[in-house]
């Protein structure tokens, strides 16, 4: 058995969880699948997997060994394919990354159409507000919100999504309607704060044709969408974010909007994923389909 073969079936074993899968996966025999993973084992000389009746884990070098052997073996998939004449079929399972509230108001809804359309690409569905490790936790691109640091991976920015800003009517009750952003100095804010330094991310505002950006006080801050959306109908402060997440607590005014004279600005939509030469097939397709997206929602909002 080859070293490469030997790498397909040990990164599927890991993925499977289980010798017995992996070789249903692969449709070999389950021997050879453990003779291919102890081979790799005494070659190495190191133990890969803990391995128990009912699943099997991986060791720290077994996910080390892990990571580089997807990159690896995806980089001969790549370069293969981009070589080859005809049109290559996005296969493989897609690790993906996304902020919460961008996944529930947008991503997700949306998903059937990108499963219809790539019905051989298998979906891995993380949602977080805060900073993932690609190469730790073996995640193929990462979809983020709002300006980004400098980073060893490349991020390139494809759309924007609508914000808004609104307040509880008990809110507004307690503390009046702001009329204009200096108004704002008399009111406190849902702030959210995001990575180990707890930066406070500030609020964005198109006054004709500039951005004004403002640090506003606070009368709460969080770091999950989820709970910033909580605290503004609690009626912690004033709230600003994705328009399409709080659009249905606006329609049965749980939420009232603000400041209709002086627009949130749209925030940027980024996506992160590892500096190399080819992006797979999998991973550009799904940057394609997003980017669609996007300018579909960015369109509809527009419209109305």
């Amino acid at each position: 058995m080859d070293r490469l073969q030997t790498m397909q079936i040990y990164v599927q074993v890991v993925d499977s969880g289980s010798f017995t899968q992996a070789a249903e996966v692969l449709q070999l025999h389950r021997p050879t699948i453990t003779k291919a993973v102890q081979q790799l084992e005494r070659e190495l000389g190191v133990r890969l997997l803990h391995r128990t009746t009912r699943k099997v884990s991986v060791t720290a070098e077994g996910g080390e060994l892990y990571q580089r052997c997807r990159r690896l073996l995806e980089e001969v998939n790549v370069t293969f394919c981009s070589f080859t004449s005809h049109a290559v079929v996005p296969t493989g399972r897609l690790r993906l990354d996304l902020p919460v509230t961008l996944a529930k108001s947008v991503i997700i809804p949306a998903l059937p159409d990108f499963q219809q359309r790539y019905p051989q690409i298998e979906l891995v569905l993380g949602a977080t507000d805060q900073p993932v490790n690609l190469f730790d936790d073996g995640i193929d691109c990462v979809v983020r919100l709002g300006e980004l640091k400098d980073s060893s991976l490349v991020a390139r920015r494809i759309g924007a999504i609508p914000m808004v800003t609104c307040a509880s009517p008990e809110y507004l009750e307690r503390y009046g309607m702001p009329m204009s952003l200096e108004d704002l100095d008399q009111h406190r804010a849902v702030n959210f704060f995001t990575g180990r330094e707890r930066k406070v991310v500030d609020w964005a505002f198109r006054v004709e044709n500039t951005t004004v950006t403002l640090k506003l006080r606070s009368g709460i801050v969080t770091n999950e969408s989820e709970a910033l959306l909580a605290c503004g109908l609690a009626g912690f402060g004033l709230l600003q974010g994705v328009r399409p997440a709080l659009q249905p607590y606006l329609d049965t005014g749980q939420l009232v909007q603000v400041l209709a004279d002086y627009p949130a600005m749209p925030k940027p939509v980024s996506i992160l994923y590892p500096s190399r030469s080819y992006l797979a097939p999998k991973v550009r397709v799904f940057i394609d389909w997003l980017t669609g997206l996007l300018d579909q929602q960015h369109s509809t909002d527009a419209d109305c």
